[in-house]
């Protein structure tokens, strides 16, 4: 989730990587991005070497998948069985993994918020998920198809999570945590009006007038740069009302 990297042991083993590794690298990212688990060589290959057929496909993946084994040099990290590829978890911790199984544990807790032992369980679930996400699955790598899908649910899944958490936070009593969880949203994808509003209202409500008036402002650039429109009227009359 944002910047690649692997660590074996606490180190470091993407930074100082050999030119040679970096196949093998992308075959990893391939293989978490097509789930990680009884993964088809066929499908990998088609990803990494979409031009290549027959033997060579075969070849390339055969050569790509002992470098990674070389790289990695785990027994049993990767594991085959009748060309399909696992990357065993019970040996590796995969960041995107473990925020979309914290991600469904939040949904689930989010039922029973009114539970305070529940909401308490909820708020240190969702701490953990929004330390995770340090921006979207592999974005700092080159644009690649076969990473579109995951990146893609991940990022939907949180911000459906923050536009049904964040108004049950405010219903609970507690804006300062709703307002983190917008502010989060926005920095996901600041094109959200409907986050903006809910910002500007929970900043009322915490007598942050000054910074409500400011998050209208900075919606109302963001619209006009990117679509050249100006905010909805409800926006618009919400600010309103804050300067009155």
């Amino acid at each position: 989730l944002g910047r690649f990297s692997v660590q074996l042991h606490g180190k470091s083993v993407t930074s100082d990587a050999k030119p040679r590794y970096q196949r093998p690298l992308e075959l990893l990212q391939a293989l978490i991005a097509l789930g990680g688990r009884e993964v088809h060589a066929e499908l990998v290959s088609q990803a990494l070497w979409p031009d290549a057929e027959g033997d060579n496909a075969q070849n390339a993946f055969d050569v790509t998948l002992h470098r990674l084994r070389q790289l990695l040099d785990i027994d049993r990290l990767v594991l085959v069985r009748e060309r399909r590829l696992t990357l065993n978890d019970e040996l590796a911790w995969v960041d995107a993994w473990s925020f979309e199984r914290l991600v469904n544990r939040a949904e689930r807790l989010l039922a029973h918020i009114g539970d305070p032992a529940v909401a308490s369980q909820l708020a240190r679930c969702e701490e953990r998920l929004l330390n995770l996400y340090q921006g979207s699955f592999l974005e700092r790598e080159a644009a690649r198809t076969w990473a579109l899908s995951l990146r893609e649910r991940l990022r939907s899944k949180l911000l459906r999570h923050i536009n049904e958490a964040g108004p049950a936070w405010e219903s609970a009593g507690e804006g300062d945590t709703a307002i983190r969880y917008y502010r989060k949203g926005l920095e996901i994808d600041p094109l959200i009006e409907t986050l903006y509003r809910r910002l500007m209202c929970c900043y009322r409500q915490t007598g942050r007038v000054a910074e409500a008036l400011a998050t209208y402002h900075r919606c109302r650039t963001v619209l006009a740069e990117q679509f050249q429109i100006e905010p909805s009227r409800a926006t618009r009359e919400l600010y309103n009302s804050l300067r009155t």
